[in-house]
């Protein structure tokens, strides 16, 4: 069978895909390109936003003109929250949402059989994590999902309905990849998850983050852990007694801001205000002053005032983000955001997001600047450039898969030119 994939959304989304194609290709099947005729097209989608839901059905859409023959499945966010929806769409036979794509293979077998799919349960009747095995980025750096589900319920979001309740990957199980990635040659793994502040909380004896970080550090062949967005209430006295004496810890913490004004944060229903996360910042940088910070932030968003969006420029500019990523508000239905009055003007939005990108920018080379003169490691990729540790890019002379030792010269944009020592 000749399999497509499309991919929408987030980081995990992708995980998800590749591992999927992954099971695909180990049952004998062929995995194409989507702009290619198939038998089967598996479209994994989004719904984070209104534009994501439109998105997703006109992929599903155009997987059916492509081949009007070909088994379509809908997984993913926006397949779980609007099930109804996508079954009614031309072509779509399979419709898993964000569970069941362990048994992808076998259930695009069966359906193409003409058996019919199994229900699952709903996403908070879930109890037991998906375990999806890791996957590579590149040739030195693989992604390991160790968390699903969040029960956050941010105003803005509609992901918790669509992930459901909280589930962990165990501890065994994470060494167990790790130790294979490590011994396929794999330098760096990034730990990702839908909340993975949570990792833990569902399981007997209540892991950690630390844990995670501590298991790691005994992995030989590994030379750095990386760790997807976090949030500010993670940053404990245990969590960075184990950060500072880790010795495959990437110094850089993405640590989601959203908004630098406490009343948005409210209305945003975030948990923290900005003298908690100005506190997080401040301990991390005590332990490691290195350490790169980077952030997430929503710009325009319901009620924003102009006072409002100054804060948050002021606040971004006082912590001084090593990278920020600047989305405009989307409204989605189902949301509490969504039936807040105040809804701003697509151009009023679109007008700080440029701003505060133009910030993140200035910010981003200001942190490269601070950094210039320094000896560091770089793990090299197949480019001509690496990673540092605390996420700088650097150009530099090595092979692919090579730790080298640079130090950093100059600056050219948003990469560090490194001269080999």
């Amino acid at each position: 069978m000749r399999v497509a994939f499309y991919t929408l959304g987030c980081k995990v989304n992708h995980y998800e895909t590749q591992a999927m194609e992954e099971l695909f290709r180990s049952a004998g099947h062929t995995v194409v390109s989507f702009e290619e005729e198939a038998d089967a097209y598996i479209v994994n989608t989004c719904s984070v936003t209104q534009v994501s839901d439109k998105k997703s059905r006109q992929i599903l859409s155009q997987a059916h003109r492509r081949n009007p023959d070909a088994l379509i499945a809908a997984v993913g966010c926006y397949a779980e929250v609007a099930k109804d929806t996508v079954s009614a769409l031309p072509g779509v036979s399979l419709v898993l949402g964000t569970e069941g794509r362990k048994d992808i293979v076998r259930l695009v077998e069966q359906t193409a059989a003409g058996c019919d799919a199994p229900a699952y349960p709903a996403p908070f009747e879930r109890r037991v994590f998906e375990e999806l095995s890791a996957q590579k980025d590149s040739r030195t750096r693989a992604t390991l999902k160790v968390q699903d589900g969040c029960v956050s319920f941010c105003s803005y979001c509609i992901i918790p309905l669509a992930r459901g309740a909280l589930r962990s990957r165990s501890l065994e199980s994470t060494k167990h990849e790790l130790l294979t990635l490590a011994e396929n040659g794999y330098r760096e793994v990034v730990l990702t998850g839908i909340q993975l502040s949570a990792y833990g909380v569902d399981l007997p004896d209540k892991p950690e983050l630390s844990d995670l970080i501590t298991l790691a550090d005994g992995v030989p062949g590994l030379e750095r852990l990386r760790l997807g967005s976090l949030e500010p209430r993670v940053i404990t006295d245990r969590f960075l007694s184990v950060a500072q004496n880790s010795r495959t810890l990437c110094r850089q913490f993405h640590l989601s801001l959203q908004s630098g004004s406490d009343t948005v944060l409210s209305r945003m229903n975030r948990r923290y205000t900005t003298a908690e996360y100005r506190d997080a910042v401040e301990r991390i940088r005590a332990c490691m002053p290195d350490a790169a910070i980077t952030t997430d932030i929503i710009a325009g968003f319901v009620g924003e005032t102009e006072e409002e969006h100054k804060e948050t420029m002021r606040f971004v500019e006082e912590i001084g983000f090593a990278r920020i990523h600047v989305f405009p508000y989307s409204r989605r239905k189902g949301t509490k955001a969504d039936a807040m009055e105040g809804h701003l003007p697509r151009v009023l939005k679109e007008t700080r997001t440029r701003e505060l990108i133009a910030l993140g920018e200035r910010l981003e080379a200001d942190f490269i600047d601070r950094q210039l003169g320094k000896t560091v490691d770089v793990i090299m990729e197949d480019d001509g450039t690496g990673y540092t540790g605390n996420y700088i890019r650097v150009r530099c002379e090595g092979t692919c898969g090579e730790t080298v030792r640079v130090k950093l010269a100059a600056r050219e944009g948003t990469t560090a030119i490194g001269i080999k020592e």
